[in-house]
């Protein structure tokens, strides 16, 4: 008994932990993704694609998720293996050492190639569909503990009346005493 309740406390704390985590990431990201800090050294273009596109730049995979490869239009360049895709995270890694803000760079291929190259286009419901959709879970996340609670305060009370013994005898219960003692004198 001890251990199924340690267990209901450890789920309904999970659930509340979940619910709280899933709310704080749709507040944290509502307006984007946090700034990245900006790097001070200008890098020139002919000396860093080796370790451009090996290297670590902050900021950079999150600009190659949300850009959708011009020659297909079918992935990100993030995953998209095709000369133009690596030209294009070399030129997002190279512009983030020189300086230049996420939010410049993903202008500047907007104007170069439309709105088509954003992989989720500014009127998309997809946002929407994402805080629903965490709102759901963390509604079922709160009812899953309220289910739990009332779950525990049930197995804490007392016996269901189906297994409560009766004080009271009635004529059943003198007949099957006569049968038992019938059955022990034979």
């Amino acid at each position: 008994m001890q251990q199924l309740r340690g267990l209901s406390r450890f789920s309904a704390l999970s659930g509340a932990a979940l619910t709280f985590g899933s709310l704080l990431t749709v507040a944290a990201y509502a307006d984007g993704p946090p700034a990245q800090p900006v790097p001070s050294a200008s890098v020139s273009p002919e000396n860093d694609f080796g370790a451009d596109i090996q290297g670590d730049v902050p900021g950079a995979s999150a600009i190659e998720g949300r850009l959708m490869a011009p020659c297909c239009w079918t992935q990100t360049i993030d995953i998209h293996d095709s000369e133009i895709a690596l030209s294009m995270r070399h030129e997002i890694r190279r512009r983030l050492r020189n300086g230049e803000s996420p939010e410049a760079i993903e202008a500047s291929f907007v104007d170069r190639y439309g709105a088509k190259i954003m992989a989720v286009q500014p009127n998309s419901p997809l946002k929407n569909v994402f805080i629903g959709l965490s709102v759901a879970i963390g509604g079922a996340g709160i009812a899953s503990v309220l289910m739990l609670g009332r779950w525990r305060k049930r197995s804490h009370g007392e016996a269901s009346p189906a297994t409560r013994r009766s004080e009271t005898r009635d004529k059943w219960d003198d007949k099957l005493d006569d049968e038992l003692k019938k059955l022990d004198d034979e």
